[in-house]
């Protein structure tokens, strides 16, 4: 177990804010249902509540682990393999429970999409190849006319041309397995969480210039490859976003999404008297509109708040980011970080008609057991790291 060396380094900031998260989330999912007939829906808050509480086990369980992140670098392969697996198994055995996506094992008491446990895999196995030291060879400087000789070294973390193509790759055919289902919002989070670790890699400026260019030239075939497979469901979303008057479902989608946020007010009209949410005119209320319920209900005030609370949260992750002893726990930091903002950034942007409505959770808030269960993982990784980080302070 973590000694009490490791506790006093513990991030207890980082968990009080995931907590208050949590049980904001909870309290908006009970609002933001509270006038359903349904009585299922009237107690998913509830479900809610007790995952979340399993979450927060989670964290300590993995904060606390005997051995510390680094252990996880050796089974990679492993991590890697089980992602493949699961998301192979999904596209032939799995369910579709949002529009065509096919990505859902439904195991009874919860509901597992492996491509957010995906996420957490990408990160442990992608982080270890990038972080694996590289030999290199270097010239020692002749003395007093003695022969030139090398001098092999492998003190260099990551950023090796080769351990660039292999986190490519990995990356690349995870998010088309998920692009397959097909579900383009998860398969991008795959994608920002591997462009961030690779910024933490210390790769050269050159790979980074070629991801770039590789990523702009692929906007076309990857539409085309869209209409090829038939995905109508995703070009739909696209055509919807580019625009929303020629799709009437959401075009009346993102009306009562402006509505509730801009009926807010600065205070909000108070919790369950929301009249877009508790009336039933904003659709999925408490999965991808919720920021809109949110806003009705709590005004700005609550919205700053909210904001507030997810800014100490990237905050610290990404002062774990800055302290942690090896290039393994900074990517494992930098890919946590990546993950939560980036669905943080899409959810908020779909619900104010920014961004294309991807079906990505708003981190803690909207409901969905697994997809909380995995960001408390990555939280708990995240303090794993802190545990056991160097002396400097950020």
């Amino acid at each position: 177990m973590a000694t009490s060396r490791n506790w006093r380094h513990f991030d207890y900031v980082l968990l009080v804010v995931v907590i208050l998260l949590t049980v904001l989330g909870v309290v908006m999912i009970r609002s933001a249902n509270l006038g359903s007939p349904d009585e299922d829906l009237q107690q998913l808050w509830r479900r809610q509540a007790t995952f979340g509480v399993v979450g927060i086990g989670f964290v300590f369980i993995l904060a606390a682990f005997p051995r510390n992140y680094q252990w996880l670098g050796d089974f990679w392969w492993l991590a890697y393999l089980l992602a493949v697996a699961s998301l192979v198994l999904v596209l032939f055995f799995g369910e579709s429970q949002v529009g065509e996506v096919r990505g859902w094992f439904n195991l009874g008491i919860i509901n597992v999409q492996p491509a957010f446990i995906a996420m957490i895999l990408l990160i442990i196995s992608v982080g270890s190849v990038l972080s694996k030291p590289r030999t290199q060879r270097k010239s020692r400087t002749p003395l007093f006319g003695m022969p030139k000789t090398s001098l092999t070294v492998t003190q260099e973390q990551g950023g090796g041309f080769v351990s660039f193509l292999a986190s490519t790759a990995m990356t690349m055919i995870l998010a088309g397995l998920i692009f397959a289902q097909p579900d383009m919002g998860a398969a991008a989070v795959l994608v920002s969480i591997w462009l961030a670790m690779l910024l933490q890699s210390d790769v050269r400026m050159s790979y980074l210039v070629m991801t770039g260019v590789a990523g702009v030239l692929a906007i076309v075939p990857l539409w085309e490859l869209m209409e090829v497979l038939e995905f109508e469901y995703m070009r739909t979303r696209v055509f919807a976003f580019l625009n929303p008057s020629g799709n009437p479902d959401v075009r009346y989608q993102l009306e009562q999404a402006f509505i509730a946020i801009g009926s807010g007010g600065f205070w909000g009209k108070g919790l369950s008297q929301g009249t877009q949410s508790q009336l039933r005119y904003l659709p999925v209320r408490h999965t991808d509109f919720i920021f809109a319920v949110l806003a009705e209900e709590l005004g700005f005030f609550g919205v700053v708040i909210l904001f507030l609370l997810f800014l100490v949260l990237f905050l610290r992750l990404l002062r774990i980011v800055f302290i942690a002893g090896d290039v393994f726990g900074r990517l494992i930091a930098a890919g946590v970080l990546a993950m939560v903002f980036f669905q943080f950034f899409t959810n908020v942007g779909m619900n104010l008609g920014l961004l294309p409505v991807v079906g990505l959770p708003l981190p803690f808030i909207t409901y969905g057991p697994a997809a909380l269960l995995t960001t408390m993982l990555g939280i708990g990784l995240a303090e794993n790291v802190a545990m056991r980080h160097r002396k400097q302070e950020f």
